[in-house]
């Protein structure tokens, strides 16, 4: 009886130990999966869900896959077979898939159907920050389809989670808008084309989905149609196309500080046009430069997005910057080096005017020194610059704001009283170096300090002709001649006597 007592206790430590070695192989196991994004992706704003489509065992090289009912359904339509199919049958399914395009194709098939049919993920993160990794832990080992929220298009991934630590690198894109301006630089008064380039997202799968453009300009510019002309109110009309298809009208709104933002909702055309999805469109709309704009006249364009309207995410501005750049004249005497007041200039684009001198000067508006380059040079008159007797910036005391990139001549139409005028036209080049940089030259030669030193000269009365000038001078020199010879006479006879 002792004996067989033995035995049995012999026998539970057996099946303990067996129990437990099967236990710390085939189930109970716990992992940590770690999800990457690539550079084109983000996962701010995001949020990750994982489905554990198999459950799985392992004893060393042994893999047991049992399929997850929870999912069963959506693993079948995914696979797009018909009628009851029993664990093997979709493991076999699945492992049978030839090729990583008819893989990739069976995860997105999961995750639409997932998401049609509203199935509760096994976990999912929170709404994630700045980040480009997560760990998802304490996951049970399985067969995982990794799903982010809002790319560019379906893009789930696969991963065996068969070890205590495993990673798996998102392939999906986060998308993204890029904006253009037809111009590098502009003056006061040039109307800009701009244009924004998108990919159309694909929406399968989501009941929502949120698109919506943000743009954003400074002070130097203003929301116009292509012929500079304002919209009356809050309305706004832009051209969008896709590809090279024939363009419509998409209604956007103005808002801010006089209207300088525009929001373009493209939720529903995005929705509307799923069967050009992953193909390119643009957006085209224009702006005016105003007299408020400086060197760095900029607006800037970001895109919203996202499948849940409460979590989306706001991609970093696409800022295109248009510089306008200044002309600054410091107008001076050559005696004392002082600024010289009331010397008058115009500023022509074309060398030919300049040197004939005519009235198609560019139009300024200002006074005393300080000059803006007119908004409208159809119905602008004054092109005359006068300058100031003193510095009204930083070294020069006649200022002209509002020049795009290029070549000028400054012509000086009047000199102040008591001097000479420059007596022909002096070239300036205005040149782009970077976004806020630029260069000036005077003449082809550089100058350091972007200031144009326009001197002019003073001096004596010069030689006349006719009058009394010649004839009184030659009489006076006789007379003197005449008077130093009779005194000699006249000396010369006392010293014989």
């Amino acid at each position: 009886m002792k004996k067989f007592k033995k035995l049995v206790v012999l026998f539970l430590v057996a099946a303990m130990t067996l129990t437990m070695g099967i236990t710390a192989f085939a189930v109970g196991e716990k992992s940590k999966l770690t999800v990457k994004v690539n550079e084109s992706n983000t996962l701010e704003g995001q949020t990750l869900s994982v489905y554990k489509l198999f459950d799985l065992t392992v004893n060393g090289d042994a893999y047991g896959y049992t399929v997850n009912e929870t999912y069963k359904s959506a693993i079948i339509t995914a696979l797009g077979l018909e009628g009851p199919q029993t664990s093997d049958g979709l493991y076999d399914a699945i492992s049978e898939l030839d090729g990583p395009t008819s893989i990739q194709n069976f995860a997105d098939a999961f995750t639409t159907a997932a998401l049609q049919g509203q199935l509760a993920a096994t976990q999912t993160s929170p709404e994630l920050g700045k980040v480009d990794t997560y760990d998802f832990e304490g996951l049970d080992y399985g067969y995982y389809l990794v799903y982010q929220t809002g790319t560019k298009e379906l893009q789930s991934s696969l991963i065996s989670v068969d070890k205590a630590s495993v990673e798996v690198n998102l392939k999906g894109e986060a998308p993204s808008i890029e904006k253009t301006a037809d111009a590098e630089t502009v003056q006061i008064g040039q109307v800009v084309k701009y244009t924004i380039t998108g990919t159309i997202p694909d929406t399968t799968g989501y009941n929502q989905y949120t698109y919506i453009i943000h743009d954003i300009l400074t002070a130097g510019l203003d929301f116009t149609d292509a012929d500079g002309t304002e919209p009356s109110d809050t309305n706004y009309q832009v051209s969008v196309k896709i590809g090279e298809g024939t363009a419509s009208s998409q209604a956007a709104t103005l808002s801010g500080d006089e209207n300088r933002q525009m929001t373009l909702d493209l939720s529903q055309w995005v929705r509307d046009n799923q069967a050009s999805k992953g193909q390119q469109f643009t957006v085209t709309y224009y702006a005016k430069v105003n007299s408020a704009a400086v060197v760095q006249t900029n607006n800037s364009a970001s895109l919203e997005y996202g499948n849940e309207p409460s979590h989306t995410t706001t991609t970093t501005p696409d800022k295109v910057v248009t510089p306008t750049y200044p002309l600054d004249i410091k107008k001076t005497e050559s005696k004392n080096n002082g600024y010289l007041a009331g010397a008058v200039f115009r500023l022509y684009a074309r060398q030919e005017d300049a040197e004939a001198g005519n009235n198609n000067a560019i139009k300024v508006t200002g006074s005393a020194g300080n000059y803006t380059v007119a908004e409208d040079q159809d119905t602008a008159e004054d092109m005359d610059m006068v300058s100031s007797g003193s510095e009204i910036g930083g070294g020069y005391n006649l200022h002209l704001n509002g020049l795009r990139a290029g070549d000028y001549w400054i012509v000086e139409t009047q000199a102040p009283d008591g001097y000479n005028k420059i007596t022909a036209p002096i070239k300036v080049t205005i040149a782009k170096t970077d976004d806020a940089e630029w260069t000036i030259s005077k003449d082809n030669v550089s100058e350091d300090d972007k200031i144009i030193d326009v001197v002019n000269s003073t001096g004596t009365i010069l030689p006349e002709t006719g009058g009394i000038g010649t004839i009184v001078f030659t009489v006076i020199g006789v007379l003197l001649i005449f008077g130093v010879v009779v005194s000699f006479v006249i000396s010369r006879k006392k010293t014989n006597a």
